[in-house]
């Protein structure tokens, strides 16, 4: 079923990455990617024993490293818990817990032992050589159902649910990043910089998909540079969250196209991209692409590469994906659906009906399949006369002011409200924004209450910002 292995070891000394630090880049071959995981798989099981079958949680941050770990956890047909590695700790503590993880592997001293209930081993005990390879295979056909990960979501509310992810979701059929419908050729190689981090699914699927391709991924040794880390590459595309296209914005409008390592595509996914960054990448001459998937969906289910006529649209659908709409809810089939929610048979029930995904996002379909979200059906706002707000269309509005980097709205009572971050000294020119506003929009989507704060919004570990 699975050749994911196979296709490493053919690609042999071509470059599967290329780690960007400064005048320390280097590069690592695919045959040196396989036998690191192999390395660090035998100094696993002469740590613990056989790990087949049982969940180890991953705290650790994005990273080769991390890549090497993965690899090995999950040919030696563990089941992965990737932990966000910049969650608090207690919903750290709780998912490691709820998981039932048998042990943790970390690289970091943010949790120790007497926090836990299981073993800790820290990530340079299964990394480099100790004198031993474990020879891993792919997976076969009778493997398919099998546990592979559970992923915590970061909801926007309540608790994080455990996403458990089969061998069939991951590896069914071959991922990628980019298809024909993509407005770059990549048919002999693809070279892409990714910084999704690698416990959330879209890096997951971003690593699987490159190593599938023979590709190259280029990764930031630190996050933190990626305002520098790309201006002597070059490469095909960038797939990266919406925080870092906002953060390249003013890279882009400045004509800096080298900070971008003169990519010719820039991919993103996860919460939705800011249109002045995609229209600026546009005017640029760079060409957009807008992912839209859950962890639920095993990556992404919709593409959209046509945002100079579809701006605002998420795609179209990937093969071997249906999608349809209840009440307005989009609802999808595909064989890259969840197992179940881990120990929760009462969400798994509410939101897996009849082989079909209920997504919680509200939207439509237009006439030439391209796929619009305009709101969560679980945000609706249902006030005392009967009348329904959807908070996404007065964010959308208060996001038409420049001074506005983020914003929620929300409810008290009968009463509409807003969180703003903005500038402190921009504070009354988005008040003065807001009140122009409500002259513009019926009474009961009026702003009753603002509060403008010079911080940033709380996130989830997938950047949208908590409901």
């Amino acid at each position: 079923m699975v050749h994911f292995l196979e296709d490493i070891k053919k690609c042999g000394s071509k470059i599967a990455y290329r780690i960007l630090d400064g005048d320390k880049s280097y590069n690592i071959s695919y045959e040196q990617y396989y036998a690191q995981v192999g390395i660090c798989a035998y100094n696993i099981e002469q740590l613990v024993g056989d790990i087949s079958g049982k969940r180890i949680a991953a705290y650790c941050d994005s990273s080769y490293e991390y890549m090497v770990l993965m690899g090995a956890l999950i040919f030696s047909r563990a089941v992965l818990v990737p932990v966000n590695y910049y969650e608090s700790q207690d919903n750290i503590l709780y998912e490691i817990s709820n998981s039932g993880a048998d042990f943790v592997i970390t690289d970091n001293g943010k949790i120790y032992n007497e926090d836990l209930s299981v073993p800790l081993i820290t990530l340079s005990e299964v990394i480099g050589e100790r004198g031993g390879i474990k020879e891993l295979c792919d997976f076969s056909a009778e493997e398919k159902d099998s546990d592979l990960f559970i992923i915590y979501t970061s909801g926007t509310t309540g608790k994080s649910k455990g996403v458990v992810l089969s061998v069939g979701n991951m590896f069914g059929f071959q991922k990628t990043i980019v298809d024909e419908y993509a407005p770059i050729d990549v048919s002999s190689h693809i070279d892409a910089y990714v910084n999704f981090p690698f416990y959330h699914i879209a890096g997951i699927t971003a690593w699987a998909a490159l190593m599938e391709m023979g590709g190259t991924m280029y990764i930031s040794r630190n996050p933190r540079n990626v305002l520098f880390d790309l201006e002597n590459e070059n490469i095909d595309c960038a797939a990266v969250t919406p925080a870092t296209l906002n953060l390249w914005k003013k890279a882009i409008a400045r004509g800096h196209m080298e900070r971008l390592g003169h990519a010719k595509l820039i991919l993103t996914a996860g919460a939705a991209p800011d249109i002045n960054s995609i229209e600026a990448l546009l005017n640029k001459g760079v060409m957009y692409g807008q992912f839209y998937g859950m962890t639920e969906t095993c990556g992404n289910i919709t593409c959209n590469y046509d945002c100079k006529n579809h701006l605002k649209s998420v795609g179209r659908t990937v093969p071997n994906t249906e999608v349809f709409f209840i009440d307005g809810e989009l609802c999808i089939k595909s064989p890259t659906i969840m197992k179940y929610y881990h120990n929760n048979d009462v969400e798994t029930s509410k939101t897996v009906i009849d082989g079909a995904l209920h997504t919680g996002d509200l939207g439509y379909i237009d006439e030439d399949g391209y796929i619009y979200i305009t709101g969560r059906k679980k945000n609706l706002i249902i006030l005392s006369g009967g009348e329904n707000v959807s908070p996404e269309e007065l964010e959308n509005e208060l996001y038409k002011c420049e001074f506005i980097h983020e914003c929620k709205v929300y409810a008290e009572g009968d009463r509409i409200c807003t969180r703003i971050y903005a500038d402190e000294d921009k504070k009354d020119l988005v008040a003065a924004y807001i009140a122009d506003l409500n002259k513009r929009l019926p009474i009961f989507k009026r702003i009753y209450k603002k509060d403008i704060q010079s911080e940033p919004l709380e996130k989830t570990g997938s950047g949208k910002i908590k409901r």
